[in-house]
């Protein structure tokens, strides 16, 4: 028996390597779900939002600490206000009130560029 003749055998005789499983729409329809429910956990109401902030102002009197929150309807956002407790002057505010008037100017910026009407 020649060299050539065993080896042919042999290659002949070998098995195919296993492919991976193709991904199911299954999964695919799961993780479109995982993401539809991410959004709507991003993006609260303003409703929700200012009853957190009721609340957790309303936790922050109970510890009697010199922290409030508050809600921006304009920009949709939380921000914390650090007081002195004595005379209720504003020490610190985040983000602050420069950082939230140019996230609504931005936001009108925005809106004015990508108007629908026009």
């Amino acid at each position: 028996m020649d060299v050539f003749s065993a080896t042919s055998k042999q290659v002949g005789t070998a098995t195919a390597p296993k492919v991976a499983e193709t991904p199911s729409t299954q999964k695919i329809e799961q993780s479109d779900k995982i993401a539809k429910s991410n959004q709507e956990i991003a993006k609260p109401s303003s409703d929700v939002l200012n009853k957190t902030v009721n609340d957790l102002n309303e936790q922050m009197d109970k510890l009697e600490t010199n922290i409030a929150f508050g809600f921006n309807d304009e920009i949709s956002l939380m921000y914390v206000n650090v007081m002195e407790k004595s005379t209720g002057k504003s020490i610190r505010k985040i983000p602050t009130e420069e950082a939230m008037a140019l996230s609504a100017k931005m936001k009108e910026i925005v809106g004015i560029i990508f108007d629908k009407k026009g």
